[in-house]
């Protein structure tokens, strides 16, 4: 189980044994808000074979999309210092499954293990890097270049090129309008690079997507290998 979350794979014997009696896989559906920013945390979120986004939000209640988490990281991280506020709002982009665990208990056992705290540390940097990065991102590139970079780093994340995401999701988490969104994934498809499907897209040439894509996705993957080394 644990060996399908990058993170819960780093983790040493004694650490993995505090955790694993509370883990919970379960399956998550597109849409289904895990952490809102008006209630409190619950569980933490591992995420085996689902996207999860982080979403900031106004009071005029306009969201936007700061980084995405895959089977690379988790979400609720705050909970291992015991912290169960949420700043963001945390909603499923692709389906599929997660480990949960209670907040509680992975508060207990970062209070216990240090390679616990220094791996969900580690993770915290390469996610603000993410933001960071995703910030300037979409301030300074073509939506074509960013919807290419946004989707391999879901492929990567997910570990699969087919990726279960509507066009209308598709264009609220980049920010641009339906029409928008629509001529952008025609335009990838006409060069052989995705088919879009019912509902799904499917990268048919990575590295050609690649090659679309802006420096960013690069960076914000090696930023992660730096700190929690290759996602398998």
């Amino acid at each position: 189980m644990a060996a399908e979350n990058h993170l819960l794979s780093l983790l040493d014997a004694s650490a993995l044994a505090l955790l694993k009696p509370h883990m919970r896989t379960i399956s998550v559906e597109h849409g289904e808000l895990l952490h809102s920013s008006a209630s409190d945390i619950e569980f933490a979120y591992f995420p085996r074979s689902c996207i999860i986004s982080v979403l900031a939000t106004t009071d005029q209640g306009a969201t936007a999309e700061t980084s995405i988490v895959g089977r690379e990281g988790m979400i609720g991280s705050s909970t291992i210092h015991g912290i169960t506020t949420s700043f963001a709002d945390s909603i499923v982009q692709v389906a599929g499954e997660a480990v949960k665990i209670p907040a509680a208990e992975v508060h207990r056992a970062g209070r216990e293990s240090e390679s616990f705290r220094k791996i969900v540390a580690l993770f915290d940097l390469s996610l603000l890097a993410q933001s960071q990065q995703s910030t300037a991102c979409q301030a300074l590139h073509q939506v074509e270049n960013r919807a290419a970079r946004w989707l391999m780093q879901c492929r990567r994340r997910l570990g699969s090129n087919d990726i279960r995401l509507t066009q209308e999701f598709f264009g609220q988490m980049l920010g641009v309008q339906r029409t928008t969104i629509n001529l952008v994934e025609r335009t990838l498809q006409n060069a052989g690079l995705i088919q879009i499907g019912r509902g799904r897209i499917s990268i048919l040439d990575a590295e050609g997507l690649q090659g679309v894509s802006c420096d960013c996705y690069e960076r914000i993957e090696k930023r992660y290998e730096e700190l929690l080394g290759p996602l398998e």
